[in-house]
């Protein structure tokens, strides 16, 4: 093809035909630039399919990662709901005159609310996106708004969790040392078996029920489950309307 157009021009210098020669040359430069163009979009279109096809990859295996993450935020709420919903029903032992397996309540209510908070949900997929780009080839708006929220609000449940387990940690905890006897209690699971009652402690952990320390400190963790409890099922909405606007943006 070269040598066809290098043929044309020496012919027509040649033949000192210089207005068609010009008018050639002309001609030859647009198609030049034409298949330069040509060239050009379709780099761009591959360049822009092979993004493409990243960026739906990388949001199959978000949507994998966050349904394990619902999985995670249920098995969690619902374990601390049993506790909380039992820790309410046991409430009225605390200054009452209830006798009735009075020993065992009263560790069911210290074990209830004895644990701290840790959803632990795995975002790794959200940061390694941002770290190497795949989540700037998202070209919905709204998906990486969402995702963004997303981070932020279990930033903020983390937050929570912190703030709920330095009380348990450095108020319950304390005070359950001091008035509460847990090699007594049937109810905490002992390193030991076959290890004989405590001699030290006389009162079979009857006293707190008629402290009002106690009983803040219980009204205490109960609203901490509460309120946790709350922001782990907004932040399961946020991820189920999450994967549900990628799935929408993959119709």
């Amino acid at each position: 093809m070269i040598k066809f157009f290098r043929h044309i021009r020496k012919s027509l210098i040649q033949e000192n035909k210089m207005g068609r020669y010009v008018k050639y040359a002309i001609g030859e430069i647009i198609l030049v630039v034409i298949g330069i163009l040509i060239a050009l979009q379709i780099n761009n279109w591959n360049t822009h399919r092979i993004e493409e096809n990243k960026a739906d990859r990388y949001l199959e295996r978000l949507i994998n990662q966050l349904r394990k993450n619902i999985e995670r935020i249920d098995y969690v709420a619902n374990d601390f709901e049993i506790r909380y919903i039992e820790s309410l029903q046991l409430l009225p032992i605390i200054g009452g005159k209830d006798t009735v397996d009075l020993e065992n309540k009263i560790n069911k209510l210290v074990r209830n609310n004895y644990f701290d908070f840790h959803l632990n949900l795995n975002l790794n997929i959200i940061t390694e996106g941002r770290e190497n780009g795949d989540m700037s080839l998202i070209k919905d708006d709204d998906i990486r708004e969402a995702i963004y929220n997303l981070s932020t609000e279990n930033s903020k449940i983390i937050l929570r969790e912190r703030i709920s387990n330095d009380d348990l940690n450095s108020l319950f905890v304390p005070y359950l040392n001091q008035h509460f006897n847990y090699r007594n209690s049937s109810g905490i699971p002992h390193i030991f078996d076959n290890v004989d009652p405590s001699t030290l402690y006389k009162d079979n952990n009857y006293k707190m029920l008629y402290d009002q320390e106690f009983e803040n400190h219980i009204f205490a963790r109960l609203e901490y489950h509460d309120g946790n409890i709350a922001a782990y099922r907004d932040l399961k909405v946020l991820i189920l309307n999450l994967i549900q606007r990628i799935e929408d943006s993959r119709d």
